[in-house]
């Protein structure tokens, strides 16, 4: 077949084209070539690049289409703004974590990762989700930071992570030779309002739930709007509540601004910030 000839010379396989945006020096060879047809005009750039002049055009080298993706040489085209050549079937077990609809495939990271990013670089994901960029990252040899609010259980990014550091083998770990290793930080948030708000949704009855509450009036903040005086008073309407409504009120009285202790308020004694924890919050925030 042609198009494997062409593959298998591809240091000889030459085409005429015209440039995209030509340099002055560019035009002005062009133009010398045109007159004469029976000479290669050879021009060494400032890079020390070298371009060929031929009957009025450039020559472009096939092998300049042919590069190698993850081991295997291959044909390329210029990327545009939409990527269709990325497969997403068969990702359900990538990075040994299941999140169905959620997760991106790894080549496709590492696309994003090849364009923007070095060695050592640091990437960013402010929505870690199961922790997909932090693991290519990871397996790329860059540094990470992955954020993330919602609690996905054994399919959290850090479960992902300790995964690909025991050596996961799904995803781009054979294009990058990943073995495992290396090593994650991993915090949480401390939880204020967001604790009670767990507890009010653990209750399984009225009597549960009544001691949530007793707690969280004691503790809790508020909206500036929750009268807690005319909520006792009423309290015994409130019992007659079905379950479900109870919890919906009292999740509502809370404010959700205050759901995690804010790094202000750490060396206040009420929040029992234990140095430790301080120490670490002053270093990644402050310093």
């Amino acid at each position: 077949m042609i198009a494997q000839f062409a593959f298998n010379n591809a240091d000889n396989v030459v085409s005429i084209r015209d440039p995209h945006n030509p340099t002055e020096k560019t035009k002005e060879l062009m133009e010398i070539s045109k007159h004469n047809n029976d000479k290669v005009i050879e021009y060494k750039k400032e890079d020390g690049g070298l371009s060929y002049f031929y009957k009025g055009g450039s020559l472009a080298f096939y092998s300049k289409k042919i590069i190698e993706i993850d081991g295997e040489k291959k044909v390329t085209e210029l990327l545009t703004d939409f990527w269709s050549h990325i497969s997403w079937a068969g990702i359900a077990k990538e990075g040994g974590v299941k999140l169905k609809n959620g997760k991106k495939p790894e080549k496709l990271i590492k696309q994003i990762i090849n364009l923007a990013t070095e060695k050592n670089d640091i990437v960013l994901d402010y929505h870690a989700g199961s922790g997909t960029t932090c693991a290519v990252a990871h397996k790329m040899t860059r540094q990470y930071i992955g954020i993330e609010q919602l609690d996905y259980e054994e399919n959290n990014p850090e479960s992902r992570l300790q995964n690909v550091i025991n050596g996961d083998q799904t995803g781009i770990s054979e294009s990058e030779n990943w073995k495992g290793g290396g090593d994650f930080v991993f915090c949480e948030l401390m939880k204020y309002n967001e604790q009670f708000i767990e507890d009010i949704k653990k209750a399984k009855d009225v009597k549960m739930l009544l001691k949530a509450w007793k707690e969280i009036k004691e503790n809790a903040f508020f909206n500036y709007n929750v009268d807690l005086k005319a909520f006792e008073e009423n309290i015994k309407e409130f019992e007659k509540l079905v379950i479900s409504k109870q919890k919906d009120i009292l999740i509502s009285l809370l404010n959700k601004n205050q759901l995690y202790v804010n790094l202000s308020d750490i060396e206040d004694r009420e929040f029992k910030v234990g140095k430790e924890d301080q120490e670490l919050n002053n270093k990644f925030y402050k310093n």
